[in-house]
């Protein structure tokens, strides 16, 4: 008896802690004015579309200097020695700009997951491309928000 009224006391304390959500949207207000990358072409052009997607009118402006590597190593193989898994890992180092108060500053964003290898290579090169652009949409959501988190600090 005295176990179960501990227990209802104990959950009934932590239900009503009063925890809540902190709204972080007016931390996401800066508008990326200008966006230079450097590194491969193709997740340069995929990372440019989705940092144009989520920027919006604001006061901060800010200009950002992108470098990407993109390094792919082999993960697995079999008895056979056949390759059955590749790792791919995105770097990329971003440098920005706040235009209004001429400071800059820098910082890394890190991503790798891996794919299987198909007995079909085209399946494989579909794997390598799904893999890369869900790679890309992370790293685009980590420097929006790595951004907005250095900006409200400066």
């Amino acid at each position: 008896m005295k176990l179960k009224l501990t227990l209802i006391i104990f959950s009934l304390m932590l239900l009503s802690c009063g925890f809540k959500v902190v709204d972080q949207s007016y931390l996401k207000n800066i508008e990326i004015s200008e966006t230079n990358i450097t590194g491969d072409k193709r997740i340069a052009y995929l990372l440019k579309n989705k940092l144009k997607t989520t920027s919006s009118d604001s006061s901060r402006s800010i200009k950002l200097n992108i470098g990407i590597k993109k390094i792919k190593q082999i993960k697995e193989k079999n008895i056979q020695n056949e390759i059955t898994k590749y790792e791919i890992n995105i770097i990329a180092d971003v440098k920005f700009d706040l235009v209004e108060k001429n400071k800059s500053e820098e910082f890394t964003v890190s991503k790798k997951n891996d794919y299987k290898v198909s007995s079909q290579y085209s399946s494989t090169l579909n794997n390598e491309k799904n893999l890369v652009k869900d790679l890309i949409g992370e790293i685009a959501d980590d420097i929006i928000e790595n951004l907005a988190i250095r900006v409200d600090d400066l």
